[in-house]
């Protein structure tokens, strides 16, 4: 039988947030909001890793809450 190796490790915090460390990632997509009725919006984050695959579904009452801003990865100080 193969080792078991930890490929992500999640905590839960007093204040009710969430945290995951993800090893190996080599890839992170989202699908498009989804309507699954009036109201009520899924989307889902995948997160793709050298030792599998996390999924992290999403429910909300607003598409709009599921827009994020993308950091800058031109490599430039923000002191500039």
């Amino acid at each position: 039988m193969s080792g078991n190796k930890t490929v992500a490790s999640v905590s839960f915090h007093s204040n009710h947030n969430l945290s995951m460390d993800v090893d190996e990632v080599q890839g992170i997509s989202m699908s498009p909001p989804m309507k699954l009725a009036e109201g009520q919006w899924f989307c889902e984050i995948i997160v793709r890793s050298a030792n599998g695959t996390l999924a992290v579904n999403m429910l909300t009452d607003d598409p709009a809450n599921f827009a994020f801003e993308l950091p800058d990865f031109s490599g430039k100080s923000t002191e500039e």
